[in-house]
């Protein structure tokens, strides 16, 4: 295969990743960029969140039947493989193929023979996003038919793509903030060991039908689809055995927090969903925002309404060092005046107390 497609494709995913789009958007556009350049008949393509590598909610799963998903996340969590996700997001390169990692063998793992039985998936290249060492992202391609793995050409331009994926993806967090949640209940669901929803409340099935999800899978009973961070998070939990939890968001970007815990019986677990409170948000935006622990400082003491020679005296530095941070963070958060600097670091982002959260999370 030539490099023009993967040059022209990389140009325009560094146009895309220069839009500032929401999340969702953007994903998609990059995969329809990936697969324009190159042969795939299936595709997973999703925002994480950086602390449990678990999704966001907004991504596409394309040509992938529903009876993959919890296979999918099934072997990730509990079955030791090749080219898992946590792995890739904290080895030296974050961009691996199946082919190349089983020595030509791919039926080594134990995720591409179970996926077998289910679809056309004879080659696999799998890749995650990073931004500051983190993972803010996952890509899971597959080609039928293929005696071989995807090429190096292939590969490298996954590669060269992922950082900038990585940081479009850990920027849309804090470009397009949500709106408040007040007086919003938080929703309890009990999911079985067949990932089916048993029972929930109504202000979960309210939550699920807001929830941004990368796949959706249909539940009859309820009436509705249901996301499937919300399976996930009670598989993970299962698998574990221990509480797990993690943070997604809403169609119209609500931070929310999943919490689940398994049952007594070890085969049920229930399933909280709640707005995520300040203190769970925060650490995500010094992240996006790549804010030093001095700089927070700086555009707290700024945002109390505090002049640069009072800022300068409270945390002992020079006038000239505070117009240096001050003019850093002006150029990270893209803005040129103080009131567009403290509405975009904390007013836009609606959690009350934020503010001293992410001071903590700096910290």
């Amino acid at each position: 295969m030539t490099a023009f497609p993967f040059a022209r494709a990389a140009r325009r995913i560094d146009a895309l990743a220069a839009e500032q789009l929401p999340a969702q958007q953007l994903i998609e556009g990059v995969a329809t960029e990936l697969r324009a350049a190159m042969p795939v008949d299936a595709l997973v393509l999703a925002a994480t969140d950086p602390d449990t590598m678990l999704g966001l909610g907004a991504g596409v799963a394309q040509d992938m039947p529903h009876t993959v998903c919890s296979p999918f996340w099934e072997y990730e969590f509990e079955v030791p493989d090749f080219n898992k996700f946590t792995d890739l997001a904290r080895g030296p390169r974050q961009v691996a193929d199946l082919h190349a990692a089983t020595g030509g063998r791919p039926e080594r793992s134990a995720r591409w023979r179970q996926l077998r039985t289910l679809m056309d998936s004879d080659a696999e290249l799998r890749a995650t996003f990073n931004a500051g060492g983190r993972g803010w992202g996952i890509l899971h391609m597959n080609r039928a038919g293929a005696s071989h793995g995807f090429d190096a050409a292939e590969q490298d331009f996954v590669a060269t793509i992922a950082p900038v994926v990585g940081r479009a993806l850990r920027a849309s967090l804090v470009t397009h903030p949500g709106r408040d949640t007040a007086g919003r209940a938080p929703g309890m669901a009990i999911v079985d060991a067949e990932h089916r929803i048993v029972s929930a409340t109504p202000e979960a099935l309210s939550w699920f039908e807001e929830i941004e999800s990368t796949y959706r899978l249909p539940d009859p009973r309820l009436g509705l689809d249901v996301p499937c961070e919300v399976s996930i998070a009670a598989q993970e939990a299962r698998s574990r055995g221990t509480a797990t939890r993690t943070r997604v968001r809403t169609h119209s970007g609500v931070w929310l927090l999943i919490h689940a815990s398994c049952l007594h019986d070890g085969q049920e677990a229930a399933v909280v969903i709640e707005p995520a409170k300040a203190s769970e948000i925060a650490p995500l935006i010094v992240d996006a925002y790549e804010l030093t622990p001095r700089e927070v400082d700086v555009t707290r003491a700024l945002a109390r309404g505090l002049a640069t020679t009072e800022i300068a005296a409270e945390l002992h530095l020079s006038r000239y060092t505070v117009a240096d941070h001050l003019k850093s963070v002006y150029e990270k958060a893209g803005v040129s005046t103080r009131g567009e600097l403290v509405a975009k670091m904390f007013a836009d982002h609606y959690q009350e107390g934020l503010n001293a959260a992410i001071h903590a999370a700096a910290a």
